[in-house]
């Protein structure tokens, strides 16, 4: 005969013992929920994103072939036109330049502009680097210098250090074992492997041309005394606009913001900023347009949350060899390729 005490113990421990393998199978079920919930998530992100892709590189290779037709249609290359412009009134095409002002598609869910591919530290041309620096710089020129025998001894094939350089001894202390290249530098992310390229560099650096081209400068576009072309002011990256026209921090914002207003409005520099400070601007940087394209497309989708950027690199002058990437002349040569 059953103890009734024992048999409410061991219905409670039962009870319990059920009431457990529920709560862990709901943990369970909602862990599962969860998981194909964000695998659900995780596959429209990936379904958005592969069409935003889709749709800013359409839009980036329309905007290319727009600028070649602009290139035909129209021989003078100075930038700030606007398709107010006697000549482009005349057959209502707006500019396609490599000015940076934005072109609208897919009702306003993709942006577009293209820039010039030229700017930025071109490791080619390590010396431009003193380009833009005055002799009273002291300090400066001194650690540009320093950087110059760096970047030497990296590219370089000898193991002879130079003054201020680096050999293999120094960057296996640093933890690098495999540097350096002693070698020609095939990516420009290589300057950063390199001490103090910060100090030194200036906005962005360039990209590294593909084998069989190179940059292309222009006679209008060279300053007195230097190989190197001035670099284009609607592509110029603040710091550069700041180092090479001395300005203080308000000066550098009116000439953004001037900058700024003729991108967005196509209002003219002149109309903007005063006659002093645009002279010293055409003097310093050039406003012809060079044969290098950057064309950058935004895409977005609906709701703002998710973005896909695409940017290409490519030469725009037809009659060059350089501008295909065959001898056939059937494929378009690409300098460098990104997606964001």
């Amino acid at each position: 005969m059953s103890h009734p005490r024992t048999d409410k113990h061991d219905s409670g421990v039962a009870l319990i013992m059920v009431l457990g393998v529920l709560a862990a199978s709901m943990l369970l079920i909602a862990h599962l929920m969860l998981i194909t919930e964000v695998i659900a998530k995780e596959e429209m992100v990936l379904t958005t994103k592969s069409r935003l892709r889709y749709q800013a590189e359409s839009a980036a290779e329309v905007t290319f072939w727009m600028h070649l037709t602009d290139r035909r249609l129209f021989s003078n290359r100075r930038l700030g036109q606007t398709a107010e412009d006697e000549l482009r009134a005349t057959k209502n095409f707006e500019p396609w330049m490599l000015d940076r002002r934005p072109h609208v598609f897919d009702n306003g869910l993709v942006l577009t502009y293209l820039s010039s591919g030229e700017e930025g530290f071109k490791v080619s041309e390590p010396a431009s680097l003193r380009n833009n620096v005055s002799l009273d710089e002291v300090d400066l020129l001194d650690e540009i210098n320093n950087f110059l025998d760096v970047l030497d001894d990296y590219t370089d094939s000898d193991d002879l250090r130079k003054l201020n350089g680096m050999e293999r001894d120094e960057y296996l202390a640093e933890g690098f074992p495999t540097l350096p290249r002693n070698g020609k530098i095939e990516f420009r992310g290589e300057i950063y492997w390199l001490p103090n390229w910060r100090n030194v560099i200036t906005g962005e650096i360039a990209i590294v041309p593909p084998p069989g081209c190179s940059f292309q400068t222009q006679a209008t576009g060279r300053r007195r005394g230097s190989a190197s072309p001035q670099p284009s002011f609607y592509s110029a990256s603040p710091e550069l606009i700041q180092r090479i026209l001395s300005l203080s921090d308000s000066e550098l914002e009116e000439v953004l913001e001037a900058r700024q207003q003729w991108e967005e409005h196509g209002t003219a520099l002149e109309d903007s900023l005063d006659i002093e400070l645009l002279s010293k601007i055409r003097n310093a940087f050039n406003f012809t347009e060079n044969n290098l394209a950057v064309i950058t497309a935004a895409a977005y989708q609906q709701d703002r949350e998710l973005r896909t950027c695409y940017r290409i690199i490519r030469e725009t002058d037809i009659s060059k060899a350089s501008f295909f990437s065959d001898r056939s002349r059937q494929t378009l040569s690409i300098w460098e390729r990104t997606v964001e």
